[in-house]
């Protein structure tokens, strides 16, 4: 009878101890339950703040690179546009010579030289004659300039060109004329035709 109380008082003694080991896991268990919850809970917040972050980074960097490439494309494109004109001035220098553009024609009584002078004001051009050439001088103007414009194709000369023509016989200075009307000019050089006589012959 002593033995079985014993057992029974063992067992009861087992039996709290376990309930009371239960107790205190089920405890650590809670309270560990409660600080992974609380450090989840950080570190969500912690990829909250990272990734607001690295959003507010990128979105500063992505500004800053468009404002890089804005630039870059800005300075290109105005250094083209140097060029171009660069271009443009020194392909007109190059032709600068050829122009302005004329057709000599001889009758039997005069020279008649005509220029077509597009653009160009009276007061911008010139005739000097001597007796066996003409040299015209004329101001091409510009053309259009200002912010915004931008010549895709420039063909057109401009700015100061002389002309030289070498006539094949001489003309009377005093009697050439010249008229400019509708952006055409005409000159008019009569001939000095010389007087021959038939001589006899004895």
């Amino acid at each position: 009878m002593d033995q079985k109380k014993r057992l029974d008082n063992k067992n009861k003694d087992a039996k709290e101890e376990i309930l009371s080991k239960a107790g205190e896991v089920k405890e650590s268990v809670s309270e560990k339950s409660v600080e992974v919850k609380q450090k989840a809970s950080e570190a969500k917040d912690s990829v909250s703040d990272k990734s607001k972050e690295l959003k507010e980074s990128a979105s500063e960097r992505t500004e800053e690179l468009r404002s890089t490439a804005e630039k870059m494309v800005n300075d290109l494109l105005s250094t083209l546009r140097e060029k171009q004109e660069d271009l443009g001035k020194t392909i007109t220098e190059y032709t600068a010579p050829n122009t302005p553009y004329v057709d000599l024609i001889s009758t039997p009584t005069e020279f008649i030289i005509i220029a077509d002078l597009p653009g160009v004001e009276k007061e911008n051009l010139s005739v000097d004659v001597t007796n066996d050439s003409v040299t015209i001088k004329v101001t091409f103007p510009e053309g259009m300039e200002g912010e915004g414009i931008n010549y895709i194709k420039r063909e057109r000369g401009f700015g100061e060109v002389a002309r030289n023509l070498e006539l094949p016989y001489e003309v009377k200075i005093k009697e050439a004329s010249a008229n400019f009307e509708d952006a055409m000019l005409t000159i008019k050089l009569p001939k000095k035709i010389v007087e021959t006589q038939k001589l006899e012959i004895k």
